[in-house]
């Protein structure tokens, strides 16, 4: 629910003359967007599964993105993410929330507990005598990075029976504040459940905080994560051992303080940007000391090559372990492309044979483009400045440049929410520095409106009137022209607190909310101030539609080609090339790829294209 965080109760208290009551704010997000960009490509459930699943059955959500794997669930109204899990038993996991499988919040929503999100198998061969042992196990967490489920709220699982075609509560637990993935045993054991059709899924029941006094009306509550669901005969109550290494996070950039930033900075700064290590966790989840080879490449996405392998010695991972591999790293990103680059870090271990393997391999993009990035891309939250007194009230964003340069724009990432705020106007500002905190406005942009996008990168471009100079620490931001809350992207899994600041009351204020403003700065390299330079040079614009794709990709190159061959590639989320065509084609059939995060890549003798990220879903 709606979290209110105040950074002086006291200061409030003292100052008699300050008009209201104000505050920093972050809320749950109303819209999420990657699943209604995936239900609008999508709004009638695709499977190719039409007969009766088979023993065993098992998910650890590793192997699909956004939605359920459809060939092993009926309905797609959890969310299948790595965002929100606080140290998952693997790699992705089912998060059952208070929004629907359109992205929206649930239309019956209220305060009082209201049934939520399911989560439903495809039918199951249970034919099976009771003395087979036949158990159910999974892991649940709740809260995780989200919100916390009230007393009042559940998780539930319920079992249905082919035989009275009902359905039963075998188990739940209210809600709770985090804590780790805890498992739990199900025995199937009535025989009304040992027969072909029988089913079983999780459910929530939630409420939404009574925002009336808040902004934003309502926001997503209640978050329920489910992880590693088995279900197989021959166990026992006893048979809590999963013989499994796997990667538990997504990896994180290989920079020292940025996600993304653009090439030529990172060749001033590079000594003080290129990370030193390998970070990537992974977790020993046997009972006995396993032994692990780890493996990573890093390949130059533009120019289609492999430009650094490594293969670190075998090591070993106690039991229950949760292992970080911080193995040093004897490279530094190069390419001959002169104004951007982008590498593919793809990470791999080598376990044991009987290791289920969809979760040992994981992939990370380093992005060197025109702006510079302290956030996922990825929003949990929105941001926002609120209440009496905040119709003035500026919110900054620190930055490092390590050469001089200009900015050409601001990109920001608005939550589209009930209470839309894309009437409310703000101006833009950029600040130098005094001493760790912004200093004297060096420009200001007035006039502008929250921009909600729809595509892929919801992030909109703010492009300013004219070129600004920064050299070393800047600031760029918003001031208020209204009190209305503006709820800004906040990614909570880069937390960088300490570069975010704002100011109510005519001091600057460190913000208290760990995590990361979705607002990235533009540079460029020429320093003129003509509007025709405006947009910073860049690659061909490659044109892909639907994103996200289901069954075909179409692609627009966008007037002149050049005169060289068109070669199409697309990699998978572990960096495997997938399909690869050369010749005038403007369309993918992409109807037998897995769903997940796809890249593609467009070359051309003469002419350099974007590199897209397609979403693919079923």
């Amino acid at each position: 629910m709606t979290k209110i965080l105040s950074y002086s109760s006291l200061l409030i208290l003292l100052s008699g003359s300050i008009p209201g009551w104000s505050q920093e704010i972050l809320t749950g997000i109303e819209v999420n967007q990657s699943v209604r960009e995936s239900y609008r490509q999508q709004p009638v459930l695709k499977s190719t599964t039409t007969g009766i699943l088979e023993l065993p059955f098992f998910d650890d959500f590793s192997m699909s993105a956004v939605y359920p794997d459809n060939e092993k669930w009926s309905d797609r109204f959890a969310f299948i993410n790595n965002d929100y899990p606080v140290n998952p038993v693997s790699i992705g996991v089912a998060t059952l929330d208070a929004i629907d499988h359109t992205g929206s919040l649930y239309e019956h929503a209220t305060t009082w507990p209201f049934l939520a999100d399911r989560l439903t198998t495809r039918p199951i061969d249970l034919e099976y005598p009771a003395s087979d042992s036949i158990y159910l196990s999974f892991f649940y967490q709740p809260q995780g990075k989200g919100d916390k489920p009230q007393p009042s709220d559940s998780l539930r699982l319920e079992f249905y029976s082919p035989e009275n075609e009902l359905w039963r509560v075998v188990w739940s637990v209210p809600g709770d504040s985090l804590h780790d993935f805890r498992l739990v045993m199900i025995p199937v054991t009535e025989t009304g459940y040992l027969m072909e059709g029988f089913r079983f899924r999780f459910s929530n029941i939630a409420s939404i905080a009574d925002n009336r006094h808040n902004p934003g009306s309502m926001g997503n509550a209640d978050h329920w994560h489910i992880d590693y669901v088995y279900l197989n005969k021959g166990r026992s109550y006893t048979d809590t051992v999963f013989r499994d290494v796997a990667f538990t996070e997504s990896p994180g950039s290989f920079l020292n303080n940025y996600e993304a930033m653009p090439w030529d900075q990172f060749h001033a700064g590079r000594l003080a940007e290129m990370g030193s290590v390998v970070p990537f966790v992974y977790r020993n989840n046997d009972n006995i000391t396993r032994s692990v080879q780890r493996h990573f490449s890093i390949d130059n996405v533009y120019e289609t090559r492999t430009v650094h392998n490594f293969s670190g010695v075998t090591v070993t991972i106690e039991p229950g372990e949760l292992h970080s591999y911080n193995s040093d790293l004897a490279y530094s990103f190069n390419t001959g492309n002169p104004d951007s680059a982008l590498f593919r870090i793809k990470t791999w271990l080598v376990t044991d044979d009987f290791d289920f393997k969809g979760n040992d391999t994981v992939v990370y993009y380093q992005d060197f483009n025109n702006y510079f990035a302290l956030d996922d891309g990825t929003a949990e939250n929105g941001y926002g400045l609120f209440g009496g007194g905040t119709e003035n009230a500026k919110l900054a964003y620190r930055f490092r440049a390590y050469k001089a340069d200009s900015l050409r724009a601001i990109k920001v990432y608005f939550n589209q929410s009930l209470n839309d705020a894309s009437m409310q106007y703000f101006n833009l500002a950029v600040w130098d520095d005094n001493n760790g905190r912004p200093g004297n406005i060096v420009y200001i942009q007035e006039g502008e409106r929250p921009v909600y996008e729809e595509e892929l990168n919801r992030f909109h471009t703010y492009y300013l009137d004219s070129a600004v100079f920064v050299n070393q620490v800047f600031y760029v931001g918003i001031i208020q022209t209204t009190s209305e809350y503006l709820n800004i992207g906040f990614d909570v899994n880069r937390n960088n607190r300490n570069r975010i600041f704002y100011n109510i009351y005519g001091e600057w204020l460190n913000s208290s909310l760990e995590g990361s403003l979705m607002i990235r700065p533009v540079s460029g390299s020429s320093l003129t101030t003509s509007l025709q330079n405006v947009i910073p040079d860049r690659k061909r614009e490659l044109k892909v539609y639907p994103n996200p794709a289901t069954d075909v990709l179409y692609i627009d190159l966008g007037g002149d080609a050049g005169t060289g061959k068109i070669t199409h590639k697309l990699f998978n989320r572990m960096g495997q090339l997938v399909f690869q065509d050369t010749g005038n084609i403007n369309r993918i059939d992409i109807s037998s790829f897995p769903p997940g995060i796809y890249i593609l890549q467009t070359e051309s003798g003469s002419v350099e294209f974007e590199t897209k990220k397609i979403l693919i879903t079923k």
